[in-house]
C-alpha cells in the first residue's frame, strides 16, 4: 500500500510539472513537447540504470509528466486554427524528439 502512495506522490508531481510546463506556447505547444520528451528520457534511464525504481519512477513521475492526451489535444487546437503546418510538426517532434532521447540515453549508459 504505501508503495502504491509513493506513486501517487510522484505521479502528482509529474502532472503538476506537465501542468506548468504546459503554459509555454508559441509557434508550438513547446512545454508539453518538453514534457514528453523528459518523461521518456527519464523512463528510459531508470529502465536501463535503475529498474528497481521503475515502478514508482515510470508510472509515477514519468507517467503523470507525460500526456498523450494534452499533445492530441493541442495538436487538434492547431489543426482547428487551420496551422497545419504548425500541426504536423507539432506529431513529428513529439514522435521524434522523445525517442531520439531513448536512444541517447541508452546509448550513455
Amino acid at each position: 500500500m504505501a508503495e502504491f502512495l509513493v506513486v501517487a506522490l510522484f505521479g502528482g508531481l509529474g502532472a503538476v510539472l506537465r501542468s506548468w510546463l504546459g503554459n509555454f506556447k508559441g509557434f508550438l505547444p513547446w512545454g508539453i513537447l518538453i514534457a514528453n520528451t523528459a518523461a521518456t528520457a527519464v523512463a528510459a534511464w531508470v529502465l536501463v540504470v535503475a529498474p528497481q525504481f521503475g515502478l514508482v519512477l515510470v508510472a509515477g513521475l514519468a507517467g503523470g509528466l507525460s500526456t498523450f492526451s494534452t499533445f492530441v489535444g493541442q495538436t487538434w487546437q492547431l489543426m482547428r486554427e487551420r496551422r497545419r503546418p504548425a500541426a504536423f510538426l507539432n506529431v513529428v517532434l513529439n514522435v521524434v524528439i522523445p525517442s531520439t532521447a531513448v536512444v541517447v540515453v541508452m546509448l550513455c549508459q
